[in-house]
Order: C-alpha cells, then structure tokens, then sequence
C-alpha cells in the first residue's frame, strides 16, 4: 500500500471516528480505533485485488490476435477505436492522461505513478474506471 492510500485511510477512520453519536458507550476507544482502520484496510486491499482481476482479464482478451484481417473486421475495429475515443472524452482530464500512457504509449503502472507523481493505486482505479466506462459505451452502440 503507497503512502497516498494509507493517509486516505488513515483519514476516512478519523471522519468515521468523528461521526461516533456517543464515543462514551465505546469502552477501548483506542482499540476501536484501529479496528476501524483494519477493516478499512481490509476493503481497501480488497477492492485493490477486484481492480487487479479486471485489469488483467482485459489484458488476456487484448493480447489475442486474429490472424485474418477482412474489411469488415476492419471497418468494425475502427468504428470501436471512434467509441472508444468518444467514450474518453468523457473521463478527467487525469483518468485520460493515464490510458493514453497505459494503453497507447504502453507504459506501466508505476512507472505512469512516478510520472505523474500519484500513486500506484491511483493508475489503477483510474484504469479499470476508463476500462469499464468504454466497454459500457461500446455495448450501447
């Protein structure tokens, strides 16, 4: 976990700490406390390991090649590429600097966090976020 998703976790356990109606019922205020943030931490490398599984179940489907090129095949292909491009219009400004990196200059997760100087897990999030947006947009057409 880098230092970015532990003071966000770190953070989310002081609001919900905060959100307490009566911290006075609580017996072990300090252990309480880090049991939140080991649940916290819990569903954090969790949902980290569901992103790992999406992004990497993409990366099989991407990596096969079909040998035969037909026009239509083709046609189809670049009618995908234009839906996809659309469909990255609609992300941040951030989330598209990351898949232009990712999948278009084919730079690596960490190396795509160094260079923005975010963390890893960012990359990620945003990934699987524009991943899932445009296999959505290309289901609609």
């Amino acid at each position: 976990m880098c230092s970015v998703a532990a003071e966000d976790l770190m953070q989310e356990t002081y609001l919900r700490l905060q959100r307490i109606e009566q911290p006075h019922l609580i017996q072990d205020l300090r252990t309480y406390m880090f049991r939140v943030a080991a649940n916290l931490a819990t569903d954090h490398l969790r949902a980290q390991t569901r992103r790992f599984e999406l992004i990497d179940h993409d990366a099989d489907f991407a990596s096969i090649e079909d040998p035969r090129s037909t026009p239509e095949r083709i046609f189809l292909a670049k009618e995908e590429l234009a839906i996809v491009e659309q469909a990255l219009k609609d992300l941040s400004p951030l989330c598209q600097r990351i898949m232009v990196l990712n999948r278009f200059e084919g730079m690596k997760h960490r190396d795509i966090a160094a260079r923005l100087g975010i963390c890893q897990s960012t990359v990620e999030k945003n990934i699987a976020k524009a991943l899932l947006h445009c296999q959505r947009q290309i289901k609609k057409s």
